[in-house]
């Protein structure tokens, strides 16, 4: 059996499959479209894989939470990130990322200053 799932972005974050308490599969557009509008960072008690579907995504990483630096996504490459982060579309484009990432995620968040 083929289980067929339409990428839909009409919002930020989507869970689009889950293997019950091991890993879950989600599209992210970023909400933000440029890095000055990032304020906010999250880290996660485990890695999650990104992979650019369509457009331009930013990531914003920070390992130690004040030094922080923008990579930019590319086709035909997986980014892990196990470390403080977020992302914007540069200039509102379109930017689609396909995410996997463990069940049951436990994220915190901090506060950064442009």
């Amino acid at each position: 059996m083929v289980l067929k799932i339409i990428l839909e972005n009409n919002k930020r974050w989507n869970v689009i499959f889950k293997d019950d308490d091991r890993w879950q599969c989600g599209v992210y557009v970023p909400e933000y479209t440029s890095k000055e509008q990032v304020k906010r960072l999250e880290k996660h008690d485990g890695p999650e894989l990104f992979y650019l579907v369509e457009g331009e995504i930013v990531l914003v990483l920070s390992v130690d939470g004040k030094n922080v630096v923008e990579v930019p996504m590319e086709k035909n490459m997986v980014c892990i990130v196990d470390e403080w982060h977020n992302a914007y579309r540069p200039n509102g484009v379109k930017g689609i990322s396909l995410v996997i990432e463990k069940t049951n995620v436990k994220t915190q968040f901090l506060e950064i200053c442009g």
